[in-house]
């Protein structure tokens, strides 16, 4: 009985005296890069994203298997996920140029075209170690009226590597690809 004290308490001490990674946060941003279209449609409301668990808490999610996902305590997203979709989709549309005006959730200015939508997964993929890579995948509806076109895309890019910052990077780069899936899907539609 003695033995065993001593061992817990050794293991107690021991616990205690680990030290823990530093917590790393992270934003992510895409930047569009090509001219600025001619207004196609009127003034739009982007109204905020929504997600489910796992993709609006902030911690990284790593895909080890089709089924197995775990939640990295160490590294996370500084804000949630669909937020920063949602602000980053904003200045995307205002810059490039689709609509007359870009509004978000709340204003006060009444906006005939609504743009809503869901992040569906944001994770990184390690299920292949050789190759990882990031996914990002979201659900888009655009309204005009009592008509709609619902956009589903994702995008992914590859990494040299699944850590953190490299990580980070990859889903500013996926950002950029879902956004231009995106516009490129606002285009071509006919609701106008």
């Amino acid at each position: 009985m003695k033995n065993l004290i001593i061992l817990v308490c050794a293991l107690l001490i021991s616990a205690c005296a680990s030290t823990t990674p530093e917590r790393q946060d992270f934003l992510i941003s895409a930047e569009r890069q090509t001219a600025r279209n001619e207004a196609k449609f009127g003034a739009l409301q982007v109204n905020e994203l929504r997600s489910n668990a796992p993709y609006r808490d902030l911690a990284l999610i790593y895909k080890e298997s089709p089924q197995r996902f775990v939640a990295d305590p160490y590294h996370g997203f500084l804000a949630a996920p669909a937020n920063q979709l949602t602000q980053q989709t904003r200045a995307w549309l205002a810059k490039s140029g689709l609509f007359s005006r870009v509004y978000p959730t709340g204003s006060s200015q009444i906006a005939p075209w609504q743009l809503e939508g869901e992040l569906l997964a944001m994770y990184i993929d390690v299920s292949a170690p050789k190759t990882p890579k990031v996914v990002i995948q979201a659900q888009y509806l655009l309204s005009y009226g009592n008509k709609s076109a619902n956009f589903l895309l994702t995008a992914e890019q590859s990494i040299t590597d699944p850590g953190p910052e490299s990580a980070a990077q990859g889903f500013s780069t996926a950002l950029a690809k879902l956004l231009t899936q995106l516009e490129q899907e606002l285009t071509s539609s006919n609701l106008d």
